[in-house]
C-alpha cells in the first residue's frame, strides 16, 4: 500500500500542475470547461486517494513525511486555481 499511495501522489502532482493546460484540450485548442473540471476532479481524487492508502498502510515515518509534503501543496495549488479561475469570469 505505500508505494501505490506514492503512485497516486505522483499522479496527483502531476494533475495539479498539468490540469490548467487542459481546458484547452478543445478542438483547435478552444477553451473548455469539460477537460478544465475533469483535470481538477482527477488531481482531487489521485491526491485524496493517496492519503486514503497511506491510512491503511504502516508505512514508515519518512514515506508519510515526503508524501505529506507533495500532497498539502499541490491540494493547494489545485484549489487556488480554480479560485483563481473561477474570479476572473
Amino acid at each position: 500500500m505505500g508505494i501505490i499511495s506514492f503512485i497516486l501522489t505522483v499522479v496527483g502532482l502531476i494533475f495539479s500542475i498539468k490540469f490548467q493546460s487542459m481546458a484547452y484540450w478543445g478542438p483547435g485548442g478552444t477553451f473548455t470547461w469539460t477537460w478544465y473540471w475533469v483535470g481538477a476532479f482527477l488531481s482531487y481524487f489521485c491526491l485524496l486517494m493517496s492519503i486514503v492508502c497511506m491510512n491503511k498502510a504502516k508505512n514508515n515515518i519518512v514515506l508519510t513525511a515526503f508524501n505529506l509534503i507533495i500532497i498539502l501543496p499541490s491540494l493547494l495549488w489545485t484549489t487556488f486555481i480554480i479560485i483563481a479561475w473561477q474570479s476572473g469570469m
